[in-house]
């Protein structure tokens, strides 16, 4: 699915709206907390006036207690905390809503009690005489309210009526509290209505809001149509001009494009490069005119050369059926006659007893060549099938411990000739398996008569067979004692006529050898599914192993068989 063109106006568009979105809020955020803080500024300095206010009061009255009318019993008719308390009420009620209240921790009075907040104060000051005053605004029922609590202290002139002995009636009948000078007096609370300042607070606010929404709008707006006018129109131009070279239009000229700026270096360069690709491309155009009548002229080549190789591989393939043809033929005919030569050799071995030594070393050295030369035309006879495509595969119960046993006695007249040791080791769980027996029986003929050739006088090889459950896998082992394999001839043992040489100090005895037999077990193995590997160390020997694909039909009755 293609993906929807954004254009660049779009872009900053949306660019620019975030930007206004987010100062906007962060402007708002930064007012709400500036406006919370300007009015608390505001309402203290009020607060503070009207309690200056109330203590010049408060010390004129004090100041001129003696001037006041005594009464008979010698009291004053007026006292400066009540003239105080009254001049606060007058005050209270005529200043539309701004209350005053002398207040205490302990009172005289129910009026002067303190309410929660003035209590809390009044701990505050006595606890922390260099606090000053305690003040903050909280939420009322009446809406937002400013409260400033400023402590009052015992002054000498306070003892008359507050001091001691604690417990005595003063002279306006209550008792006194025992205090001294610098305590605690009690307090002037003041609460002032806080709706009026944030109100206009807020008015102001929102007036200073909009002149920056005004401000930052019109400073958008500029940007956005500088970025349209200095960007988008003039990369617009070179967006029609690309799009006219992408058509194979190279007549444009977009020099005008930009005014001085990086915009239009870009404009230069694009121009340069529209009329290089002019004049690439009209070149190109002549000389793809030239390579197309060269192709034109080599696709007839290679035409001509085709139908000669076709004419060349009909020929080849005859001369391969008529190789393939007579190599059957004359491996037939030669095996025959080598048959019935060992034949009459065993009939003679049977029958007569050589006269002397010599007779008896012709007999067996053609019993023994005739048997090398009758393995080399079956081994050319195999690979010949196999290669043909001929060779079927005929699957029949094989008992894995009889065939390693027919490979050994097929290789018994040649370990004889060299004294060496040809043993059988099949592992006691190895069943009766579903596979090629005649196929699996040439495979470890060749592997078990290239290791006698290898050993030397008294050598051992040793034919070993088990079976993997896990893997539905028949492993077939050939190992000697040999004189091994040199390293760089490894890889090539299983090529055709592939014989290597024998390594440093190492007498040559592989004699009667074509190089047909590791390569027809390597296309046998093969032909059933399977690989062949080998492993083997200079002067130690060799280890060929077999790995084909067989299913298990029944397990050996007597357990491991050793031969």
């Amino acid at each position: 699915m293609a993906r929807r063109k954004v254009g660049l106006k779009a872009k900053f568009a949306v660019l620019f709206v975030a930007m206004a979105v987010a100062l906007l809020m962060g402007n708002g955020f930064w007012r709400d907390s500036v406006q919370h803080s300007q009015v608390e500024r505001e309402m203290l300095e009020a607060a503070r006036m009207l309690a200056v206010e109330m203590d010049a009061v408060w010390d004129f009255l004090e100041i001129n207690q003696g001037q006041f009318v005594r009464n008979a019993d010698g009291t004053y008719n007026v006292y400066c905390v009540v003239a105080a308390k009254v001049v606060a009420q007058k005050f209270t009620n005529n200043s539309g809503g701004v209350v005053i209240h002398y207040t205490n921790i302990e009172t005289r009075k129910p009026t002067d009690a303190p309410d929660d907040y003035e209590l809390e104060a009044l701990y505050a000051l006595r606890d922390d005489p260099g606090l000053g005053a305690y003040y903050g605004l909280v939420e009322t029922e009446d809406g937002q309210a400013f409260r400033y609590v400023e402590p009052l202290w015992m002054a000498e002139s306070c003892l008359e009526c507050h001091g001691g002995p604690e417990g005595e009636l003063d002279v306006m009948g209550y008792p006194k509290e025992g205090k001294a000078e610098g305590d605690l007096a009690g307090a002037v609370s003041i609460i002032i209505p806080a709706d009026t300042y944030l109100a206009s607070a807020q008015e102001s606010a929102a007036r200073e809001t909009l002149v920056f929404f005004a401000f930052l709008a019109c400073c958008l707006l500029v940007a956005f149509f500088g970025v349209s006018r200095l960007v988008t129109r003039p990369l617009g131009k070179l967006g029609v001009a690309a799009g006219k070279l992408e058509r194979h239009e190279f007549d444009v000229d977009v020099r005008d494009v930009g005014q001085g700026d990086e915009v239009a270096d870009l404009a230069r360069c694009f121009d340069s490069m529209a009329r290089e690709l002019k004049a690439l491309y009209e070149h190109l155009e002549s000389e793809v005119e030239v390579r197309t009548a060269q192709i034109v002229e080599s696709n007839r080549e290679l035409e001509r050369q085709r139908r000669e190789l076709e004419s060349m591989n009909r020929i080849l393939q005859q001369d391969n059926l008529l190789k393939e043809d007579f190599l059957a033929k004359m491996s037939h005919e030669i095996r025959t006659p080598l048959t019935s030569i060992l034949a009459f050799v065993d009939l003679w071995e049977q029958t007569n007893t050589p006269r002397d030594e010599g007779e008896g070393k012709i007999m067996s050295e053609m019993k023994l060549s005739s048997q090398i030369l009758l393995s080399m035309v079956n081994n050319i006879l195999d690979l010949t099938r196999v290669e043909a495509g001929r060779a079927e595969v005929v699957l029949g119960p094989v008992d894995v411990a009889d065939l390693l046993g027919m490979a050994r006695d097929g290789v018994t007249f040649l370990a004889e000739k060299k004294r060496a040791t040809v043993s059988v080791s099949v592992g006691k769980d190895v069943p009766v398996v579903l596979s090629d027996a005649e196929k699996l029986r040439r495979i470890v003929e060749n592997l078990v008569s290239n290791a006698v050739k290898f050993v030397d006088a008294g050598g051992r090889v040793r034919l070993e067979g088990s079976y993997d459950f896990a893997a539905r896998e028949l492993l077939l082992a050939v190992s000697d004692d040999g004189c091994g394999i040199a390293p760089e001839d490894l890889p090539h043992v299983f090529d055709r006529f592939a014989r290597g040489n024998p390594p440093a100090g190492v007498v040559d005895r592989c004699y009667g050898s074509s190089g047909l037999g590791l390569a027809l077990v390597k296309n046998l193995v093969e032909l059933l599914g399977g690989n062949v590997s080998v492993e083997s160390r200079v002067g130690e020997g060799s280890v060929f192993t077999v790995t084909v694909p067989a299913e298990p039909l029944g397990l050996l009755a007597d357990g491991d068989e050793e031969r």
